[in-house]
């Protein structure tokens, strides 16, 4: 699905569609995409920038942080972004960012992909760690062990082990 800006010159457009999976090039072992991915969006022209609103809901599923089960998280976004082309911005050599240019998204040529819009949005609704439940017990550190799913009998020291001539100083002060 793409927004063609030459149509903008006409007025606003509206594009209501299914965004292919595949458009949006994530690793399948990080983040899947469950079911249909149908978003609706509109696009108008305000001077030299173009505003694309726009929602899609999906459900999608990303590992455990702890533990790497699978988490399934409802996604609904509702964005409203600013593009311009990069026809009219000078990228030669040092680039300096202003605060404007952060609040703006560039395109090249008379085209805007939906499917960029999309995955930007929703990786920036993705938890930041994900976890499958609260009381998620996570990975042993040592033998890998899921300890949601069943414990294991590795030995747990909870002191570093270059922190031992410090505990025996301690040790030693505390006996005195």
């Amino acid at each position: 699905m793409r927004i063609d800006i030459r149509e903008l010159e006409e007025g606003a457009i509206t594009l209501t569609g299914e965004v292919p999976l595949r458009d949006l090039n994530f690793d399948p072992a990080e983040i899947q995409i469950l079911g249909l991915l149908v978003v609706k969006l509109t696009a108008e022209k305000h001077a030299q920038r173009i505003r694309v609103r726009g929602h899609f809901a999906v459900d999608v599923e990303v590992p455990c942080a702890r533990c790497l089960d699978p988490v399934r998280v409802p996604l609904v976004s509702d964005f409203d972004q600013f593009y311009q082309s990069n026809a009219e911005q000078q990228l030669v050599g040092e680039i300096v960012l202003n605060e404007r240019d952060t609040e703006v998204g560039f395109f090249n040529g008379d085209f805007i992909e939906a499917s960029d819009i999309v995955r930007e949005q929703i990786l920036l609704a993705l938890p930041m760690k994900p976890i499958c439940r609260e009381d998620c017990k996570g990975l042993c550190p040592h033998c890998g062990r899921n300890r949601n799913a069943e414990a294991c009998n590795c030995q747990t020291s909870s002191a570093d082990p270059r922190l031992a001539p410090l505990l025996k100083i301690k040790d030693q002060m505390q006996s005195d």
